[in-house]
C-alpha cells in the first residue's frame, strides 16, 4: 500500500510541473570509485555524461531522466579469480563480487577496508545539501553464514548468506530525487583512507579463489523517471 500511495505522489507531482506522461517504473543506480590508499573523501559520478569513465557494470542517470531513491546502500566491491587446484593452477575465470562487510574471517588484510563503514555519506542536488552526516555502518551487514574456505571445513566451502535485494539496503524514508538536469552530489568520508585488500579462498573442488577488493560501491533502488527531468528556459 506505501509503495502505491509513493507512486501516486510522485506521479502528481510531475503533472504539477507539466510532465504527467513521465514514465515510472522500478530501477536501479549502480555506482562506483576506485579505492585509492591516499584518499579519504571520495566523489562519486551520477551522470553518464560525466567526465569518469562509465564503468562495465555502471548504472548512471541519463540527463533527461529523474530518479527517486527510495532504498540505498553502501558497498565493498571486489573482482573474483578462480583457478585450478592444479600445479601449476590454470585460470578458469572471473567476476564480480558486492560485499556487505570486510570479509576478516578470510584473510586479515581485509581490516585495510574496515573503515568504509565508519564513513558518512552525503548528497547534494544543485548545491542544496539533502542528506548528510549518514552513517555508513547503517550499510554493514555481516551475514549469520561467512565465508569458510575448504581449508577451515573438511570438504566444504561456504560463501556468505546475502539477499542482495534487501542486505545493506536502507529504505529512505523521506523521498529524495536526482535529476539529470541538476548538479548531483554523492560523496562519502571517511575518518582515514582505506586501503585495497585480497583475500584468498578454496572452494570443495579444490579449486583456489582470489578476491582483490578494489572498488566502493553506492547502490540505489527507486524510481525511474523517464524524461522526467526539467531544464530551465
Amino acid at each position: 500500500m506505501a509503495k502505491r500511495v509513493n507512486f501516486s505522489l510522485i506521479r502528481s507531482k510531475y503533472a504539477n510541473i507539466g510532465k504527467g506522461n513521465v514514465r515510472l517504473m522500478q530501477s536501479s543506480l549502480f555506482l562506483t570509485k576506485d579505492i585509492n590508499a591516499t584518499q579519504s573523501n571520495y566523489d562519486f559520478d551520477v551522470l553518464e555524461n560525466q567526465t569518469q569513465t562509465l564503468q562495465t557494470d555502471e548504472l548512471r542517470l541519463n540527463i533527461n531522466d529523474e530518479f527517486v531513491i527510495t532504498h540505498l546502500g553502501v558497498y565493498l566491491y571486489g573482482t573474483w579469480t578462480a583457478s585450478t587446484g592444479a600445479e601449476p593452477p590454470v585460470k578458469i575465470g572471473t567476476g564480480n563480487q558486492l560485499l556487505t562487510y570486510s570479509p576478516l574471517e578470510l584473510d586479515a588484510n581485509a581490516i585495510l577496508t574496515k573503515n568504509l563503514y565508519s564513513g558518512q555519506l552525503k548528497i547534494a542536488v544543485n548545491n542544496i545539501v539533502y542528506m548528510e552526516k549518514y552513517d555508513t555502518r547503517k550499510c554493514e551487514y555481516i551475514p549469520r553464514t561467512q565465508f569458510a574456505s575448504e581449508l577451515a571445513l573438511t570438504n566444504v566451502a561456504t560463501m556468505p548468506s546475502n539477499d542482495f535485494s534487501e542486505n545493506a539496503m536502507i529504505p529512505q524514508e523521506a523521498l529524495l530525487t536526482l535529476s539529470g538536469a541538476k548538479k548531483n552530489d554523492i560523496s562519502i568520508r571517511l575518518p582515514q583512507a582505506i586501503s585495497g585488500s585480497t583475500i584468498t579462498w578454496k572452494d570443495q573442488k579444490g579449486n583456489n579463489i582470489s578476491m582483490a577488493i578494489t572498488k566502493i560501491a553506492v547502490r540505489m533502488y527507486g524510481l525511474l523517471a523517464q524524461n522526467g527531468a526539467k531544464f530551465q528556459n
